[in-house]
């Protein structure tokens, strides 16, 4: 008789709690353990600052084959075409699943599911809970969480890295380990499967939509264990984050307010986007984000403008009540002028390479969400395609994993030992705002070989005197931190540094646009 299944998820977002739930439900009540570990709530995560929605054909009048191609295009020669048709396949049932769950979506005046325009997208198939769409997701799937007998959450639990094994069948991942964010006790929590469902690294730059949890960790645990990532050079910024320089943080203005109609300005009051591309102020992100930082740069300007006004306040109101709520604690009135954005870090492309169903070049190893590479964003990810991803794939994985072989009986938890956790040096606190620095300056929207090249310079010298401050017997979160982020950031510039060709969310000034008929190098 097979023994219960023991599987350990990193992280507490939309992907890992869906893959947690479909897993448990696959179950059917039986024996078996799901052992979610985050170091923060889900409020804290991605998942939740989500503000758009999730793209999935639910209009009879458009249809999967569409919502394909417009993917395959933003993608710019680099998707994997069986995870694009099968994610968008199933967008439908997706939000069938979160309705049956208790999900509350925005409807139309027939009851129907409304749904808003995002750029690259034909048509408007972003279904959508007013500007807070993640917060619903997040809200309907821990409650379902808290009710399953086979799924337990620890929160305050950093992971540090992969547990892996060696055995005549090769290798395998067999844990990770853990460190208690306020005692400090180090434990070795042994699995038969791991999920990394870590979120972003947004972090690695100074501009970011991400919360400050965004640090890259389950793609930096994948790297110390030899694991292949992909497409790491396709970083999107999203072109509209407020400009906000007296505020920490960067708050996003979602590209649904520009399907409800706004549009761009440039500093002297005209329209940025006229002329530039056929869909104008909804083409992809990586257009638009590139546009607006020529503009700002040619000027000298620290931003452009967002023009809501012909949105109408009461639809503003009645559609955006947070971004709303937002600027008025600024002294912003998006219904009556122009509100100042600029671009910022949003979302890595890539990640961890994993197939269709989340399983990554590790035995045991599965990656789902934004910190798996699956081939679906290929160089630029359509608009609100993530969340769509991060319920789809989740459904694969977990039968996979519900299928997958038990090597041997799965010990205990061993207690390794303690760090006795310090406050950040200022070493580390200036070590990081250097490498975000360099990141934004260097590896950002548009790029050349020189700033690569010093960059790649730059980062080797941080991750030497990251060593050091180690070294030195610091051990404060800022640093755990710090360690992820320079191996994640050095992936970046690596793979961005090795691109021929520009694509998508990669732009070297020192290089052509590759042609969608050129094959990929």
């Amino acid at each position: 008789m097979t023994r219960p299944l023991n599987v350990i998820v990193v992280g507490s977002g939309v992907a890992g709690m869906a893959f947690a739930l479909r897993l448990s439900d696959l179950m059917k009540g039986g024996e078996g353990t799901i052992r979610m570990l985050s170091k923060a709530p889900p409020e804290m995560s991605n998942s939740h600052a989500a503000q758009g929605g999730v793209a999935a054909v639910t209009d009879p009048a458009d249809s999967w084959e569409k919502h394909r191609d417009d993917t395959l295009e933003v993608g710019a020669g680099r998707c994997d075409p069986e995870v694009v048709e099968r994610v968008v396949k199933e967008g439908s049932a997706c939000i069938h699943e979160l309705l049956r769950r208790g999900a509350r979506f925005d409807t139309d005046g027939q009851g129907r599911l409304d749904a808003a325009r995002e750029g690259g997208h034909s048509t408007a198939r972003v279904v959508h809970r007013g500007d807070r769409t993640g917060a619903e997701l997040v809200r309907v799937l821990r409650s379902q969480v808290k009710l399953s007998t086979n799924i337990t959450v620890t929160e305050s639990l950093l992971a540090l890295d992969l547990l892996v094994a060696d055995g005549p069948g090769g290798r395998w991942c067999n844990g990770v380990r853990t460190i208690d964010i306020h005692s400090g006790e180090i434990t070795l929590q042994h699995a038969d499967v791991v999920v990394l469902a870590t979120g972003g690294a947004g972090q690695v730059y100074r501009h970011t939509t991400n919360p400050e949890g965004a640090t890259g960790s389950g793609v930096a645990m994948a790297m110390r264990a030899g694991v292949a990532l992909r497409d790491m050079a396709f970083v999107q910024f999203h072109p509209t984050a407020l400009y906000a320089p007296e505020r920490k943080g960067t708050f996003l203005i979602s590209e649904a307010v520009r399907g409800a109609g706004a549009v761009l300005l440039r500093p002297d009051g005209s329209r940025l986007m006229d002329g530039l591309h056929p869909m104008a102020d909804l083409a992809p992100r990586n257009v638009v984000a590139r546009a607006i930082h020529a503009v700002m740069s040619e000027q000298g300007a620290p931003h452009v403008w967002l023009d809501a006004t012909r949105i109408g306040k009461a639809r503003f109101a009645r559609e955006f009540p947070m971004i709303l709520d937002h600027c008025w604690s600024m002294g912003l009135d998006p219904g009556r002028e122009p509100i100042p954005v600029m671009p910022a870090a949003h979302y890595l492309c890539g990640g961890i390479r994993t197939d269709g169903e989340g399983r990554t070049g590790l035995d045991g190893l599965y990656a789902l969400g934004e910190c798996a590479g699956s081939g679906l964003h290929g160089a630029d990810r359509l608009a609100s395609n993530s969340l769509l991803e991060a319920l789809v794939i989740p459904r694969y994985a977990a039968a996979s994993v519900l299928a997958s072989e038990r090597r041997e009986p799965v010990p205990g938890n061993e207690v390794s030992g303690r760090y006795m956790f310090t406050g950040p040096s200022r070493t580390t606190l200036a070590l990081r705002a250097e490498l975000q620095d360099r990141m934004m300056t260097s590896v950002g929207i548009v790029r050349d070989d020189a700033g690569l090249r010093l960059a790649w310079d730059a980062l080797g010298t941080i991750l030497h005197r990251t060593d050091v401050v180690w070294s030195s017997g610091e051990r404060s979160m800022e640093l755990f931190e710090l360690r992820d982020l320079v191996m994640v950031a050095r992936a970046i510039c690596e793979q961005a540094i090795e691109e021929p060709r520009n694509a998508g969310a990669h732009w070297n000034a020192d290089r052509r646009e590759r042609r969608a008929s050129e094959p990929v190098a």
